[in-house]
């Protein structure tokens, strides 16, 4: 087999000045990177957004075109490129107009046997939000999708865990090169989700992250997607980059509405106004995309449902009624002056939080986690 990894990284060179809309229409013509090196001026021109100034500079330059990085520096750290004509290359990215020509990749082989679904959202959530990236991530890896999302601090860093701890399949696509641990403090989480998932990036190794680097990833994220959902983003949020993207890409989005349309939650009560579907379980998305999901996953997720009914049968009356109490958020000294016997509630809230009915929220606020049969 031909190992073309030299002219795929030859053509590299050139996308900054190119563009990435132009640079996909170039290789959506060519296929192969060596006869897109060789265009002629009047093949190029055939190709939408190429004018002739482009054109002229790219047949001159083309030729002498050297390669972004070695061979030997991806192997030396592990990285493999997926090419655009490689059956690894995610078929719902290779439909839009600025498709990368190539990633960069660690971590396990990509594949379509999953649908993919982007969890995206605020980087300084409410624990609330933290909570509810983490359970519709798990419970929407349970039931077969690939959760994608940036690796950033925040709602990222819970959609991964989320699909880690249910033992799915997970991808993180990044503002820098793959070979580059950004932000250091999420470095345990990378190294967890290479050992079953897989880092991709459009930038070159070695490339540190930087600002406007994150709102052109993110077509990406939403690209490789068949939907995209949002949990808590402030009205000026990149989530928000992600899910405009989405949309303009032809995939659904999916928001989870906030309390009283805050901030973090004023981006996503924006979205919902504007279309986005609205969502309060990872059932309604489980529902909507089933002939999608592999029936052996399913057939997991149901198993997991019932596991969680049968746990709301042992409920205690008064747990019930806390849970019931606790479908609007409040705080103990409120409880309390409600009338419950302080002992006895902080025996209730502490068994309820470590079954995972409730969360714990700054200033003794609690609000539930998971809704039970009334």
């Amino acid at each position: 087999m031909v190992d073309n990894r030299l002219d795929w990284l030859r053509l590299a060179s050139m996308k900054n000045w190119i563009g990435a809309t132009l640079m996909s229409g170039l290789i959506k013509k060519f296929q192969n990177p060596r006869q897109a090196l060789q265009a002629t001026k009047q093949e190029l021109l055939t190709i939408k957004g190429w004018d002739i100034k482009k054109a002229n500079r790219f047949v001159v330059e083309a030729p002498n075109t050297l390669p972004v990085c070695s061979i030997e520096k991806l192997e030396n750290n592990d990285i493999r490129l997926i090419t655009f004509t490689d059956k690894e290359y995610p078929n719902f990215l290779r439909e839009i107009p600025d498709s990368p020509i190539f990633l960069y990749c660690k971590g396990e082989r990509i594949t379509d046997s999953f649908p993919a679904i982007a969890i995206v959202g605020a980087r300084n959530a409410s624990q609330m939000g933290y909570e509810l990236a983490y359970d519709f991530a798990y419970k929407l890896a349970k039931a077969g999708f690939m959760i994608v999302s940036g690796l950033a601090l925040g709602i990222d860093t819970y959609a991964h865990r989320g699909a880690l701890d249910a033992e799915g399949k997970t991808i993180a696509v990044l503002a820098n090169g793959v070979d580059i641990v950004y932000p250091r403090s999420n470095s345990k989480m990378r190294d967890k989700l290479l050992k079953t998932g897989a880092i991709i990036s459009e930038y070159d190794p070695g490339v540190s992250p930087l600002p406007w680097y994150f709102p052109i990833r993110n077509r990406i994220i939403s690209g490789m997607c068949i939907a995209t959902l949002v949990i808590e983003a402030s009205a000026r949020s990149g989530s928000l980059i992600t899910a405009r993207l989405a949309g303009e890409q032809n995939r659904e989005i999916f928001a989870v509405p906030g309390g009283n349309g805050k901030s973090p939650s004023q981006g996503t009560m924006e979205l919902i106004k504007e279309g986005a579907n609205l969502v309060t379980s990872p059932d309604e998305i489980i529902d909507y995309y089933s002939d999608l999901l592999p029936k052996e996953k399913l057939d997991e997720y149901e198993n997991l449902k019932k596991k969680e009914i049968s746990d709301d049968e042992e409920l205690s009356e008064d747990e019930r009624n806390l849970l019931i109490r606790l479908a609007n958020e409040a705080n103990i000294d409120c409880l309390i002056q409600e009338g419950w016997n302080n002992e006895k509630l902080f025996s209730l809230l502490l068994r309820l939080e470590m079954r995972n009915y409730i969360v714990r929220l700054s200033g003794g606020r609690y609000q539930i986690r998971r809704k039970i049969k009334i």
